[in-house]
C-alpha cells in the first residue's frame, strides 16, 4: 500500500519528532483516517497519543513496527520533494524518486509493545481545572531553568485568576527557584497545592512547535494533560505529577 504525505516538513518536524522524544521505536497504526501511535516514556510517567490525519486507501487496520524513528527522520529530511509517496510492504518501507531511493526495514510483530493503557480509558479521565499556555511561556521556562540549576521539578498552581509555574525542588532546602506566570485565565476549580511533574515534560512539549497547548488538571488522580492540535496532526500527553 501507499502512505501519501503531502506536507512532508510538517509531518516530519510536527509528528515523527515529537514522537521520538518519548520513545525512539514505535508501533504505528495505520487506518482510513491516518496513522496514530501510543508509546509511554522510559519511565513512565509520560504517556503520548499522536495522531496524523490523512486519508488512506486502506480496508483495514495495519500496524507497523518502526525500530529506530531518529533513522526515519533523518533519511526522510534528505527527500527534496514537499509531497511524497512511502511504500509500505510486508517487512519495509520503500521510497523511490529520480533523485533518490531508500529501503527502511521493519520490525516483527511482539518486539515493540504499547502501553497497557487503552485510548478510550485516556478520554474517559475527567477534569477539574483547565487553562491554554501560549509557547512563548514554555520558551521563557526553559530559558529560566539555567537559572535553577540541578532542578528537575516543576510546580503547577493557580493564583488569583491566573495559571503559575514554579522551577523549585520544596522537598530540598536553600534551593535557587523561579516563578514565571503561564496564563492569566483558567477555568474550573483552582489549584492550591502545586502539582508537581517533572521539568522534562516541559522540554518534551517544546519539541511540538505550536501556538498554544491545551492543559486538563484532574487533582485527585494527580493526572495532567497536554493537548496540541496543528492543523492534521493532534498530540495528546498524558503526565503523571511526582510525589510532593
Amino acid at each position: 500500500m501507499i502512505l501519501t504525505i503531502p506536507n512532508r516538513v510538517d509531518f516530519i518536524g510536527k509528528f515523527l519528532v515529537p514522537v521520538s522524544r518519548i520513545g525512539n521505536s514505535a508501533i504505528f497504526k495505520l487506518t482510513q483516517k491516518g496513522v496514530s501511535c501510543l508509546l509511554a516514556a522510559a519511565d513512565n510517567t509520560v504517556i503520548l497519543y499522536a495522531k496524523y490525519d490523512q486519508e488512506m486507501d486502506i480496508e483495514e487496520e495495519i500496524s507497523i513496527n518502526l525500530p529506530d524513528l531518529g533513522r526515519l527522520t533523518k533519511i526522510l529530511q534528505c527527500v527534496n520533494d514537499d509531497s511524497i509517496e512511502l511504500s509500505l510492504q510486508d517487512n519495509n518501507i520503500k521510497y523511490k524518486s529520480p533523485s533518490m531511493r531508500f529501503t527502511y526495514h521493519l520490525l516483527e510483530d511482539g518486539i515493540i509493545t504499547s502501553p497497557s493503557i487503552s485510548v478510550d480509558k485516556i478520554k474517559q479521565i475527567t477534569y477539574d481545572t483547565s487553562f491554554t499556555v501560549p509557547f512563548s511561556s514554555l520558551i521563557n521556562l526553559i530559558k529560566g531553568s539555567a537559572f535553577t540549576v540541578n532542578i528537575n521539578k516543576l510546580y503547577i498552581s493557580t493564583k488569583d485568576d491566573s495559571v503559575y509555574a514554579d522551577i523549585d525542588d520544596k522537598q530540598s532546602y536553600n534551593v535557587d527557584n523561579l516563578s514565571l506566570k503561564l496564563c492569566d485565565t483558567y477555568t474550573g476549580v483552582p489549584i492550591d497545592t502545586p502539582l508537581p511533574i517533572s521539568f522534562e515534560t516541559i522540554r518534551t512539549l517544546a519539541g511540538a512547535r505550536c501556538d498554544n497547548i491545551d492543559v486538563l488538571v484532574n487533582k485527585e488522580l494527580n493526572v495532567m494533560m497536554f493537548k496540541i492540535n496543528i492543523d492534521n496532526i493532534a498530540m495528546t500527553y498524558i503526565v503523571s505529577g511526582l510525589v510532593n
